[in-house]
């Protein structure tokens, strides 16, 4: 990292919208820095459903606006990173309470089809969204045969799209950027804010390995941290404004079962009440999503303390979420010693900053610039979705360019191939070669990074003691490590996969 600068645009926080934002920031020749404090994509922007919505959701609300928006960003994903995004079967029974009829369905996959005339423009054939459709009773049960034949009439059946490797896409823009001209850190933290004269001037950056201290200048700064960004902020002098106590975040978990339970992702009806859940009125849909080997469960949701450790809710969630697929599918007969790991983080909440139930889930991106307290050539983002980073990434760089006083630069980041996601046109490499790729061309700096954001070896159930030892030498012997790093490395991937 360069610590004399001035670079146009400092990004604080590597998870996908902060990535995404350095990606198209760079494109538009500026000269960007981004910092994160652990590594690309660690927090919640690995711990996703791993599905891209079209936001057929948003057509039972009649939010066209915002389901045309979905539709554009998953094409966009597919477009640009069909290595790492694939299009996935979703089916959702029909004839049961609170779900509707397969006439109804009918009709709004008919207008799904109709609203989305270019959701295939550039794609691969491999790639495309093929049209949604009814489904008969035994054709549902040849897709799902864990349902009770005599609990539903049919079904509907549409495609959404996959990620086969959140950490991977994010870490694909991160390289993208870094390509462009981007100077990238991962476990660089920043301490605090220099402000004068209504402005961020530089920010104070330590490297979290080795102790080394940076003072990195920028003309403009963007916090995206996510659920860390108002602590950031402040430190620059910015707040939201909220009553003291006022809950900011929600906890989301998901569960990774051992197998794959079924061949195609499939939305089952709650039958929770709404009491206490951020997510939204009861009966709201759960999801499971097969992946390679096994099947993601989604997603349970709690009113986070930050001030405390999640270990006691995450628990009590993870029983209540089995219990919610039980009910919902007695079928799937799933206990406590199916579910092979868990993925949660933390999701921001309404928190009186818009309109509806303060403690339910944020429904818009959270972008603040130059409007409210705080320097001017600062802007904060926090936003819930994964599929729309691309685009609030494009709004937020068209705001630092507006506040820098540049002429509005064509974004092109929903046309451009990101770096690392293309289709792969053979077998993959063997493990040991990809592990030293990562040490050697993807910024990864510790065992952790390898083993649990760029390669397969940290899938539930977690890595193998002999698999860590073998990937520790490699990685070892590409960085330089001593041994007694080599086995503090070992030791933090093991406490990690056993916690």
């Amino acid at each position: 990292m360069d610590s004399t600068g001035p670079y146009d645009l400092l990004i604080v926080g590597g998870g996908i919208h902060g990535a995404c934002t350095a990606w198209d920031a760079a494109l538009r020749g500026l000269k960007v820095a981004l910092v994160e404090r652990d590594d690309f994509g660690a927090a919640t922007s690995a711990n996703s459903l791993r599905i891209v919505h079209g936001g057929i959701r948003y057509l039972a609300r009649g939010d066209l606006v915002r389901m045309r928006d979905s539709i554009r960003e998953r094409s966009a994903l597919l477009r640009v990173a069909p290595g790492l995004v694939e299009p996935l079967p979703v089916l959702v029974p029909t004839g049961r309470p609170g779900v509707p009829g397969r006439a109804a369905f009918g009709a709004a996959l008919a207008l799904t089809h109709l609203l989305s005339p270019t959701r295939n423009r550039h794609l691969d054939p491999s790639r495309r969204i093929a049209a949604g459709r009814v489904l008969s009773r035994p054709e549902c049960l040849r897709l799902f045969p864990a349902l009770d034949p005599d609990s539903f009439s049919g079904g509907a059946l549409w495609y959404d799209a996959r990620m086969t490797c959140p950490e991977r896409l994010t870490l694909a823009f991160v390289v993208s950027a870094a390509s462009a001209g981007a100077q990238v850190a991962n476990h660089a933290e920043v301490e605090g804010f220099e402000v004068a004269g209504g402005s961020v001037r530089s920010a104070g950056v330590v490297d979290r390995l080795t102790g080394r201290r940076h003072e990195v200048r920028a003309r403009q700064v963007v916090i995206a941290a996510g659920p860390w960004t108002e602590a950031l902020a402040a430190r620059a002098g910015r707040s939201v404004g909220l009553a003291p106590g006022t809950p900011r975040h929600a906890l989301a978990l998901n569960l990774v079962v051992g197998r794959r339970v079924a061949e195609v992702a499939v939305g089952l009806r709650s039958s929770s009440s709404s009491d206490g859940d951020p997510g939204g009125s009861g009966g709201r849909f759960l999801f499971l999503a097969p992946q390679e080997r096994s099947t993601l469960l989604g997603t349970w949701y709690g009113v986070a303390d930050d001030g405390h450790d999640p270990a006691t809710a995450l628990d009590r969630g993870a029983e209540t979420l089995l219990a919610d697929f039980n009910r919902a599918c007695p079928g799937l007969a799933l206990s406590g010693t199916d579910v092979v790991g868990r993925q949660w983080g933390r999701l921001p909440l309404k928190a009186g900053l818009e309109a509806g139930p303060s403690a339910t889930l944020a429904e818009r991106p959270r972008v603040s610039g130059r409007r409210g307290s705080g320097p001017a050539n600062l802007v904060t983002v926090e936003a819930v979705k994964y599929t729309t980073a691309r685009a609030v990434a494009q709004d937020v760089v068209d705001e630092v360019l507006a506040s820098m006083g540049l002429e509005p630069r064509a974004c092109r980041t929903a046309e451009t191939p990101l770096v690392g996601a293309e289709l792969s046109p053979g077998d993959r490499p063997p493990l040991a070669q990809r592990i030293l790729h990562a040490a050697r061309e993807e910024m990864a700096v510790t065992l952790d990074d390898v083993v649990y954001r760029r390669t397969e070896l940290g899938d539930p159930p977690g890595p193998g003691r002999e698999a860590v030892g073998r990937a520790a030498r490699i990685v070892g012997d590409a960085l330089g490590w001593d041994e007694g790093r080599r086995a503090a490395e070992e030791a933090s991937v093991l406490r990690a996969g056993a916690a």
